[in-house]
């Protein structure tokens, strides 16, 4: 996960110009515990143009309830990419498909 936060925070800068913005949900009760987690994730990860936070409105997302990671760009509040990662976890190439699905918004 750090690794894609890394890659998007990245192309996020890159991309300021374009008026490029992330966030990075993370699904659960946004307890104060889970909230400092994801803070000190954001701090280790030295993210600088992404916003990590938590939300337990996973069902409003419309996300695949088996997916570890889901991915969705948006542009104009339409869903132009969606990208789900299952159990078997992230790669190199998810990233990289990842990152690639930015330019279907730019």
């Amino acid at each position: 996960m750090a690794s894609l936060a890394k890659a998007i925070d990245a192309a996020v800068a890159k991309n300021k110009s374009k008026r490029l913005a992330a966030v990075i949900n993370l699904i659960g009760e946004p307890t104060d515990e889970y909230v400092a987690k994801a803070k000190a994730f954001a701090k280790k990860h030295n993210l600088k143009n992404v916003v990590v936070t938590v939300t337990a409105d996973a069902d409003k997302f419309n996300v695949n309830d088996e997916a570890e990671v889901t991915v969705m760009n948006y542009l104009r509040k339409r869903v132009k990419f969606n990208y789900a990662v299952g159990s078997e976890g992230l790669t190199k190439k998810d990233i990289e498909a990842i990152v690639a699905g930015i330019d279907e918004i730019l």
